[in-house]
């Protein structure tokens, strides 16, 4: 099955790029781009605004990167809206498995899984 979504790569620095705003205070010479903190207040932010519209995903992080991904029409919709700097991209649901802390909706049982609770 195939999920679309947004992944920000906290290790690429084309991300700053992408989202050249959020990067206007950080230092690059001396600063990990996961040190970004108007990056992680950006991901931090739209995850809330997503989560209170949806619990039709999966998110969470794969090494450095942050993905919030989903195969609901709406929650796509909704990622689409709040992530509008964004381009959708595609991911296999098997290489979700992968994602570490994850809260996902399990599409084979119809089910929201939260690993904080």
């Amino acid at each position: 099955m195939q999920l679309r979504g947004i992944t920000i790569d906290f290790d690429d620095r084309k991300t700053c790029g992408l989202l050249p705003d959020l990067c206007l205070e950080w230092d690059e010479k001396s600063e990990e781009l996961e040190d970004n903190q108007s990056l992680i207040d950006y991901w931090e932010n739209n995850m809330e605004k997503v989560l209170s519209k949806t619990d039709k995903i999966v998110s969470g992080n794969i090494g450095s990167k942050a993905v919030v991904y989903s195969a609901n029409e709406e929650a796509i919709s909704i990622i689409r809206d709040t992530f509008k700097d964004l381009d959708l991209a595609s991911i296999e649901y098997e290489d979700i498995a992968k994602c570490e802390r994850c809260l996902k909706y399990d599409y084979l049982d119809k089910n929201f899984i939260s690993p904080f609770k």
